[in-house]
């Protein structure tokens, strides 16, 4: 694809350097002016030639005159050159001087010059002529040096763009690579190198500004959801407790029933803030991973706390997951990332249903059966959006697991067919273990 900018024709691509560009335009108005150059010197020096011609041979005519004037017979003078003299009656021409041009197949272009005079009282003609060289003739004699001219000039902007992009921009260049280290986690203010351009250090001053700004934003923001998310764990908890001594108390059957929405309210409540507190610190990058784990390992764990679950709902399991899979995330998100994904499997499933999980180094599928979503799959990866299948969710697992799979690099396909909900990840070649294709297992 080609942009188009305030020139009326932009041949510079997108990803172009900011030199390339300028060299590019540079090159556009030297293709542009170089002919019209070409084109008006030509002129210029063709006007000039025939205009020394034409003066010289009105200078020769003039001298016949003047020898005419003076009783002097002008053959000796006139002998050898291309000179007429001749009578004539009437009337002189109102244009003392006449030109006439002729261009012949030799490539010379004969000019002839005749001068008006009375002499005496008789009309005289003085016509004088020479050979001058065609404008054709010119125009091939200049492009070989203009050509010549073009390629030096194309060569001394191309060095020259280059030399000065590294003294011009070096400034320009030493940001971008500062704000691509900056790290808003780290909380270190932006270190740029001094310009003297005006331009670059407005620019560096800005960019200052704004990468204090955000760090300073970034930590009110970050204190208020952890004190937030700390202060709102207290009362839950006091609201939990007290429910659970007045559902100790002797109560009545209706009130027994408000009690016991109060404290799914309250779960409910609970477990929202848990989860927003956890995205907010996935969106902040705080769970860097360092080393390589064995994710596989991590699965099976996380079956073997949910094997209850799966018995009460009379779910039938069924794994493939390779021995040796190794991963570079972070031990927490990975406990997460399966626990969302099958505990989600077991909440939509239905009784009797069947649930599927296969692994290797290449990708992670989960399948379950379950009722049709009422919304399209694409978007039950945003917060808060959820099927009516279930009214436990609180709509933001998928959410954290699509998370979890951008921090990591990773990519995830949720589809719906013929009654199997298929949840897929992909590790992009994150994984350093062998294995046998999951293609051939899904």
């Amino acid at each position: 694809m080609i942009r188009y900018t305030a020139w009326a024709i932009n041949l510079t691509p997108i990803n172009m350097k900011l030199v390339d560009k300028f060299t590019l335009c540079f090159l556009l108005i030297f293709f542009i002016v170089t002919p019209i150059s070409i084109y008006s010197t030509h002129y210029s020096i063709k006007q000039r030639i025939d205009n020394v011609e034409i003066e010289r041979l009105s200078a020769v005519n003039n001298e016949v005159a003047l020898q005419l004037k003076s009783g002097i017979s002008p053959d000796k003078y006139s002998q050898g050159r291309p000179i007429s003299i001749s009578t004539f009656a009437g009337n002189l021409p109102n244009e003392k001087t006449l030109t006439e041009k002729q261009n012949y197949d030799q490539g010379d272009c004969r000019i002839t010059v005749s001068s008006f005079f009375n002499i005496k009282g008789l009309n005289y003609k003085v016509s004088s002529y020479n050979y001058v060289t065609q404008s054709g003739q010119i125009l091939r004699g200049m492009l070989p040096v203009a050509l010549i001219k073009s390629l030096l000039m194309i060569v001394a902007v191309l060095i020259a763009a280059r030399m000065l992009s590294r003294n011009i921009l070096s400034p320009f260049n030493q940001s971008l690579a500062q704000m691509q280290k900056f790290n808003l986690r780290k909380k270190k203010p932006l270190v740029l190198a001094e310009s003297n351009t005006k331009e670059f250090k407005e620019l560096n001053q800005l960019l200052k500004k704004m990468t204090d700004m955000a760090i300073t934003e970034y930590g009110l923001v970050k204190e208020f959801s952890e004190n937030a998310s700390h202060e709102l764990q207290t009362p839950l908890s006091v609201l939990r407790s007290k429910l659970e001594l007045l559902a100790d108390t002797d109560i009545q059957g209706d009130q027994a029933i408000l009690i016991g929405e109060m404290q799914h309210a309250i779960e409910k409540m609970a477990r929202i803030n848990h989860s927003l507190l956890l995205l907010t610190k996935l969106e902040n990058q705080e769970y860097e991973a360092t080393e390589n784990i064995s994710f596989a390992g991590h699965i099976k764990s996380i079956l073997g706390f949910y094997e209850d679950r799966i018995q009460m709902k009379a779910l039938t399991l069924t794994t493939h997951i390779g021995d040796d899979i190794s991963l570079k995330i972070h031990p927490a998100l990975a406990d997460l990332l399966f626990d969302n994904l099958l505990g989600n499997a077991i909440r939509h499933n239905v009784k009797n249903g069947i649930i599927n999980i296969k692994a290797n180094h290449e990708a992670f599928v989960i399948e379950n059966t379950g009722s049709a979503p009422v919304i399209p799959t694409e978007e039950l990866f945003e917060r808060f959006k959820k099927s009516d299948q279930c009214g436990e969710s609180i709509g933001l697992g998928l959410a954290i697991v699509k998370q979890i799979c951008e921090l990591n690099k990773f990519n995830v396909r949720y589809t719906y067919r013929d009654g199997i909900h298929s949840l897929r990840i992909d590790f992009n070649g994150m994984a350093v273990a062998d294995g046998a294709s999951l293609a051939a297992q899904v």
